[in-house]
């Protein structure tokens, strides 16, 4: 997959497929989307194209309103494994607030990736104060001779699937819930830094990694997780807070590795949400807090490691 970080940069000699959203998630409705497409492309024998932003547009106008469910490189890794030829992932800047929805088309969609047909969901919307909308898209289409299919959303235990309920389901915690919707977990990748070793001081040494401001973290509490470190797989216990028991000031994310005590500070390691044990709480002593830490790693033991 090609990936293009700027409309001047894109210099495709070929017709393409392509879809187009903000793709933040990449949930159960946007794999729908990029698998027309790639399919679409296959069929006929031509490219397909994703075309979204590296920033969510709300947050051009109203800076950290929106925090991204992934960030750049877990989102490029879901798109680049449906098989799409190109990923068309450019800064949302004061230019695409000034662009009318036909120079949209004709510019960008018709001059730039050829499209042969567009491929959007049945609430996009785009160019300056959002006046294309699918219809004004159709209409364009159909103008230029570009096809363009509006696909329907998709309703998942009767709720429809969106960016803004799988943002709540990380918010509230719910986490477990998460694969049902996106397909996969929720994550997060990082490099372990050195935090204050409160945990090694408890025998549970932790890994702890640096936080991305922009990047939606979940609610506070302890999580049964899974770990991949150097290509290899580990379970783990979570917690994401401030550490109440040892008076902790700022908001943390750190993992203690069952069975695994290697010196990896430095190294990227991802970290996928599998559940929500408990909430995060301050207890009277270290010793209760570490009667808990037992409790938890415990069940984290029985339930994924003994499978």
């Amino acid at each position: 997959m090609k990936v293009i970080k700027a409309i001047k940069d894109i210099d495709i000699a070929f017709d393409t497929a392509v879809t187009i959203g903000n793709f933040d998630g990449i949930h159960k409705g946007h794999q729908v989307l990029i698998k027309k497409t790639v399919e679409y492309a296959k069929k006929k024998g031509i490219k397909s194209a994703v075309f979204t932003f590296l920033n969510h547009p709300v947050n051009y106008f109203i800076p950290e309103k929106v925090k991204n469910i992934f960030d750049e490189k877990e989102k490029e890794r879901l798109i680049e494994s449906f098989g799409v030829d190109y990923l068309i992932d450019i800064p949302f800047d004061k230019a695409m607030t000034e662009i009318s929805a036909e120079q949209f088309v004709v510019k960008i969609l018709q001059e730039k990736l050829h499209a042969n047909k567009i491929i959007v969901g049945h609430d996009f919307a785009f160019a300056r104060n959002k006046e294309g909308n699918s219809e004004v898209l159709q209409n364009l289409g159909y103008e230029y001779g570009i096809e363009v299919e509006i696909v329907q959303p998709i309703k998942i235990n009767g709720i429809r699937v969106s960016s803004t309920f799988i943002r709540d389901l990380i918010s509230g915690g719910h986490v477990d819930e998460i694969p049902e919707y996106m397909g996969t977990h929720y994550c997060i990748e990082g490099e372990i830094i050195h935090g204050k070793a409160n945990g090694r001081k408890m025998g549970y040494p932790t890994a702890n990694i640096t936080l991305k401001n922009e990047i939606i973290t979940p609610r506070m509490g302890v999580y049964a997780t899974r770990v991949i470190l150097d290509g290899k797989e580990y379970f783990g216990a979570t917690n994401v807070g401030m550490n109440p028991t040892v008076n902790g000031k700022e908001l943390s994310i750190e993992t203690n590795i069952l069975d695994f005590d290697e010196d990896i500070y430095g190294k990227i390691v991802r970290i996928e949400f599998l559940e929500k044990i408990r909430d995060e709480r301050k207890f009277d002593s270290l010793d209760e807090l570490k009667k808990e830490l037992d409790k938890n790693t415990e069940y984290i033991r029985q339930k994924y490691l003994s499978k």
